[in-house]
């Protein structure tokens, strides 16, 4: 009966929207965890703003790049190259944060890997809703892609983030939002091949 569902009985869109969803949770475990690791290392928001810098730099920078790497290249692909860059950085962090032997300059280098990843799943994610659904469920399933990112990515990642880095540190969280990354590219594994 709800009309914004309707786009969730395609295939295809409905295993994007599962492993889109679980990754934006993920992404809200990644918030919390990078302040709370920066915080940790070195008690200063300088610290924290010249990580949030090193991750915009590349997004801004690529951001162009990874729009035309959208429309030359199958989208579904991009979206798995990028989730798996994105996914190795955070594994990264929380094997070098579980084993007590991460750095600053390590968030400083893997935060700008990670937004160089995060420059191509922008666009890619934007860009493959029309090839999963039909024009005329269009509309809906833009509006369901984008309530669901604000539900994951802004209330329930954070918040659930929140308790896992209180709860089993800081290490824990980004462990998770990589197995995250792992969820959302296999639900894309999964999505029919378009050229």
């Amino acid at each position: 009966r709800l009309g914004i569902l309707r786009p969730l009985r395609e295939r295809d869109f409905a295993l994007f929207v599962t492993g889109w969803t679980v990754s934006l949770i993920g992404d809200g475990f990644f918030l919390v965890a990078i302040a709370w690791q920066v915080f940790d290392l070195w008690n200063s928001p300088t610290a924290l703003a010249v990580v949030g810098v090193a991750e915009t730099i590349p997004i801004v920078g690529l951001v162009l790049v990874g729009g035309v790497v959208t429309d030359r290249f199958e989208r579904r692909r991009v979206l798995i190259a990028s989730s798996a860059l994105r996914g190795a950085c955070v594994g990264a962090l929380g094997l070098l944060a579980v084993a007590g032997s991460i750095e600053l300059w390590h968030i400083f280098v893997l935060s700008l890997l990670f937004g160089a990843g995060q420059a191509f799943q922008g666009p890619a994610a934007g860009a493959i809703i029309p090839d999963l659904v039909p024009k005329h469920l269009l509309v809906r399933a833009n509006s369901l892609s984008q309530f669901v990112r604000q539900l994951a990515f802004a209330f329930l990642g954070p918040a659930v983030g929140g308790l896992v880095v209180h709860e089993l540190g800081a290490g824990t969280a980004f462990l998770a939002d990589a197995g995250t990354f792992a969820f959302a590219i296999a639900m894309l594994a999964l999505v029919h091949e378009r050229p």
